[in-house]
């Protein structure tokens, strides 16, 4: 069975996408923004603030706000979207995460309104000062793309949109909605539900600063600039090798592989085969073949 993909965009959607970058220190080394935008915002707030920041997103850390966001009827701005869903009753918050099959917790209105408190303290604090024309190119990234769709193209239009990531039918997967985000550039997050799937993809809406490359070619140049990328993207040509034969390959820790990947990944270089739990990968030669187009265009330009 066939899945429907929607393209979907809000401000708040932003708004908790810079929060989860923020605070995900995991993932700070592999984001365009790194650690220096991490420094540069910590100084906008108390520490106490900080503190509560990381204590609310841990314990909301397998709670997605997404069905939230997409069921609401309101003005999903930062502040119409968090004004609805500090309103809904406690049956209300339960009938949401039901249809969506979310695993609910027993202190699911307590969370609520620990994660609406942060929210809007990020968003005092941070959010609302953000350049208008990431929020503007987001908007019209998500237009464009939503144009592109002709009713049988879904599958590639999401492997286009998340540089690679092929997602596959299944009896129960029925809708898949995407986002474009730009502060955690360039992860890819997703979120799996029985019959929704909801991915927030990469998008670069700002232009580079004159003369200076564009990201998507950085990270596709610093891809193939290390030996152990390069020998796994030998390893996956013409075929599909999962996380744990890519280790026991090329004989390195998993954490390192994992860091590889995501570099491979953010340069469009693999394919991310997901069908249900399982996830493979194989080079994308789309990436490649595009390459010397790219860099002609920036030499000459």
């Amino acid at each position: 069975m066939d899945y429907k993909v929607t393209l979907d965009f809000a401000p708040v959607y932003e708004c908790i996408a810079s929060l989860n970058a923020f605070i995900g220190k995991q993932n700070h080394n592999a984001m365009d923004a790194g650690a220096s935008w991490v420094r540069e915002v910590q100084t906008r707030f108390a520490p106490v603030m900080l503190q509560r920041m990381k204590e609310v997103m841990k314990l909301t850390d397998n709670f997605s706000l997404s069905p939230y966001i997409w069921s609401c009827p309101e003005e999903r701005t930062v502040a119409g979207f968090l004004d609805w869903f500090e309103a809904l009753s406690p049956g209300e918050l339960y009938e949401i995460a039901g249809r969506f099959g979310q695993t609910v917790p027993s202190n699911l209105t307590e969370l609520r309104s620990s994660a609406a408190e942060v929210i809007r303290a990020w968003d005092a604090g941070y959010f609302s000062s953000i350049n208008p024309a990431i929020l503007e190119g987001l908007q019209q990234e998500a237009a464009a793309r939503a144009a592109l769709l002709n009713g049988a193209n879904d599958m590639e239009i999401y492997e286009a949109a998340t540089a690679g990531m092929r997602l596959y039918p299944s009896e129960t997967l029925k809708q898949v909605i995407i986002t474009p985000q730009y502060h955690a550039r360039p992860l890819v997050t997703t979120s799996f539900f029985d019959e929704f799937v909801f991915t927030s993809y990469s998008c670069d809406v700002l232009p580079p600063e004159e003369g200076r490359p564009a990201p998507a070619l950085l990270r596709l140049t610093r891809a193939l600039s290390d030996e152990t990328r390069l020998y796994i993207l030998r390893l996956l040509t013409g075929k599909q090798m999962n996380f744990t034969e890519i280790v026991k390959e090329v004989g390195l820790s998993k954490s390192t592989i994992h860091y590889h990947l995501i570099a491979l990944r953010a340069a469009g270089l693999v394919i991310v085969h997901t069908a249900g739990k399982n996830t493979s990968y194989s080079l994308r030669l789309e990436a490649l073949n595009g390459l010397p187009g790219q860099i002609g265009e920036y030499l000459e330009g």
